[in-house]
């Protein structure tokens, strides 16, 4: 994560102090939020913007082809239950990515 030092008057700094002790976050969280939205002109669709945070944090894996050759025993599975354990504990990060990018948009 890069940081980014930037200068503001008061009176900015003390309504985004404002802002962030009523949404109880951090100035930090709002400026990001903030900045955020601004610099998204990329095109990208919300799905692409979430799915490329979650490959951001190493949690996005390739599609997996369920299917008999998939696996070198042709235990279909055996590959869901490996996919499965894969996963376990990465469903309050992803709740955390979505929460955030619904928060944005409200």
């Amino acid at each position: 994560m890069k940081q980014l030092l930037l200068r503001v008057d008061d009176d900015l700094h003390a309504r985004l102090t404002e802002r962030a002790k009523r949404e109880h976050r951090s100035v930090n969280a709002i400026a990001n939020e903030i900045l955020s939205v601004i610099g998204e002109t990329d095109g990208r669709t919300e799905t692409e913007k979430v799915k490329a945070k979650a490959a951001a944090l190493g949690m996005l894996a390739p599609h997996l082809k369920i299917a008999k050759e998939a696996t070198p025993s042709g235990d279909v599975e055996a590959l869901r239950a490996r996919v499965l354990d894969a996963m376990r504990g990465v469903g309050p990060v992803l709740d955390s990515i979505l929460d955030e990018d619904r928060d944005r948009l409200l």
